[in-house]
């Protein structure tokens, strides 16, 4: 092989490894660069029709011993719910669409299922406030239900 063919070769080689590897390096920053923001899902569209569904289940509605507090945009699929009670710690409830066959909620409504949503030790009863909490949100829910069923797209993980 002539020196002119090798260097020619080599040249390809060497433009073929740069290539590669900035293909790589720029396809991982890309991947990291939209990790710190936060998934949902739905059009903006459904996300106003899923808050017009919510109507007064708002921040500073009465849920007998509870109050909501805040209500968070739909992310990863759930709406989360902080309630507070006098002597209590705050309460975060997740709404998500109910899936017949997935796990138990601690609530739920004919389309929504209310779940805590922070975990607890799988070696620990729910407590019987967030029981409470998460049955009187769950009536607010449904009462707003019977004028129509909620816009479920938002609520999709």
């Amino acid at each position: 092989m002539s020196a002119l063919g090798r260097d020619s070769l080599l040249g390809m080689l060497l433009a073929y490894g740069g290539l590669t590897l900035g293909v790589c390096v720029l396809s991982r920053a890309a991947t990291c660069a939209g990790a710190g923001e936060p998934a949902h899902a739905g059009t903006a569209a459904e996300e106003t029709a899923l808050w017009a569904f919510f109507g007064p289940v708002a921040p500073g509605m009465s849920l007998g011993a509870w109050s909501i507090a805040q209500v968070e945009r739909p992310r990863g699929g759930a709406v989360v719910f902080t309630l507070k009670a006098a002597g209590q710690p705050d309460l975060e409830l997740a709404v998500t669409r109910l899936v017949p066959d997935g796990p138990r909620p601690l609530a739920r409504t004919a389309h929504l299922a209310v779940f805590l949503a922070r975990p607890v030790p799988a070696d620990s009863p729910t407590p019987p406030d967030a029981l409470a909490a998460a049955a009187a949100l769950a009536d607010a829910l449904a009462a707003r239900e019977a004028a129509g069923p909620p816009p479920l797209a938002p609520l999709t993980p």
